[in-house]
């Protein structure tokens, strides 16, 4: 009986279906950068979001504070948000192209990490500072988070030594 793995195939050749954890990291990308081409998209078209805008879920009252852009800039935090799982989604199919390279792995790890930094900020932000919370945010907080828990999961199915240079054995 054979079953699929979310670490990293075996064999140098493997097919990219052999790598159902990059595929899914793949499409946490991209439900994440739909997410923040959504809010964005928003943000400039000066409309009102599909979410509650009253009480303790308000994501009119987030999405148009002072925290929500780039400090010093009007840029929206949802435009380096985009190019965060543009990046993410590199290093899954990446992982795809190449899943004999566990280093793809632990990149994606590191940046997963970065991510969820960023979203205890802004957690922060809206429970402390804001005392509301906006739904789209908190999707892209979730997308984010099962970004690292996948990531980390991963590099646990490593196998021992995946990676490691070993010192080739010719005769001289």
């Amino acid at each position: 009986m054979t079953r699929a793995r979310l670490g990293p195939a075996s064999d140098a050749g493997a097919a990219p279906w052999a790598e159902p954890g990059a595929w899914w990291l793949a499409g946490l990308s991209v439900v994440g950068l739909g997410i923040a081409a959504y809010l964005t998209s928003v943000h400039y078209a000066g409309v009102a979001l599909a979410c509650p805008s009253t009480g303790a879920i308000n994501c009119e009252v987030v999405t148009t504070s002072a925290y929500s852009v780039v400090p010093g800039t009007q840029v929206p935090i949802t435009v380096p948000g985009m190019a965060w799982f543009v990046l993410s989604l590199g290093l899954a199919l990446a992982q795809l192209g190449q899943p004999e390279r566990p280093g793809w792995r632990r990149l994606h790890a590191a940046w997963a990490g970065v991510g969820i930094l960023t979203v205890f900020y802004l957690v922060y932000v809206e429970l402390v500072r804001l005392h509301t919370v906006c739904l789209w945010c908190t999707g892209v907080h979730l997308v984010i988070l099962a970004t690292l828990i996948t990531t980390v999961w991963r590099l646990a199915a490593e196998p021992p030594g995946a990676g490691e240079v070993r010192p080739s054995s010719e005769a001289g």
